[in-house]
């Protein structure tokens, strides 16, 4: 049988109608400060040593960028060590406070300011690369961008989608042939994330479900 062939919005509907509705929260947080710290704290770890780590800064630091700043690094080593690679993300932590200073740890200051290049300049942050960006600019700065993360790649690669599955061919494909708010690729994400969790899991076996004999392909007329 011939695949059934759907665009980046068309799977956005297919999700949604099989997750039915919004996620809300995906990100659970109690401030965007909180937000950031996560995003440093859950390279290379599970959510569950996260959290972890975050009730130890709330306790003590309460997510606040100022008190987080007159921490110690061996403090804040100790907070977050549930997360590992305590020493590298504890300095990612103190070091991108120490870069909203400049802006009263104001994020809409930062997005107004850097506008368009505003992903270039959180690229050059210590210890954020392009998934830890895209996190930011989409949870923090509300842009509408799509996160190419392994779980988006592995569902691209079943979907048969005619691109290169690495992170910056995903992601241009899914922002070239997508039109979604904000709320709707932040949703997408998180269902995403859903999906590949039942489905998509290393050396799990294939196994039908509502996305087999889907083909993702581009938007008519756009290539990519």
């Amino acid at each position: 049988m011939d695949n059934r062939l759907i665009t980046v919005n068309q799977l956005f509907n297919l999700l949604e109608r099989h997750y039915q509705g919004s996620i809300e929260d995906w990100w659970p947080h109690e401030s965007k400060h909180e937000i950031v710290i996560g995003a440093f704290l859950v390279q290379n770890t599970t959510w569950h040593n996260v959290e972890l780590s975050l009730n130890q800064i709330r306790q003590k630091a309460s997510f606040s960028p100022k008190t987080i700043r007159q921490l110690s690094q061996q403090e804040l080593k100790k907070l977050i060590h549930s997360s590992g690679f305590h020493e590298n993300k504890s300095r990612n932590i103190i070091e991108f406070f120490e870069w909203t200073k400049t802006f009263e740890d104001q994020y809409d200051k930062i997005k107004a300011h850097f506008g368009p290049s505003l992903r270039k300049e959180l690229l050059k942050r210590r210890g954020i690369g392009p998934e830890t960006a895209d996190v930011l600019l989409m949870y923090v700065f509300n842009e509408p961008v799509f996160i190419a993360d392994n779980y988006a790649r592995r569902l691209f690669q079943l979907l048969k989608a005619p691109v290169p599955l690495t992170y910056p061919a995903v992601k241009q494909f899914a922002e070239n042939n997508g039109e979604l708010t904000v709320a709707e690729w932040a949703a997408f994400h998180g269902w995403i994330i859903q999906f590949a969790q039942q489905h998509l899991r290393p050396n799990q076996k294939a196994s039908d479900h509502f996305l087999t004999g889907y083909q993702l392909i581009a938007n008519h007329g756009n290539g990519n």
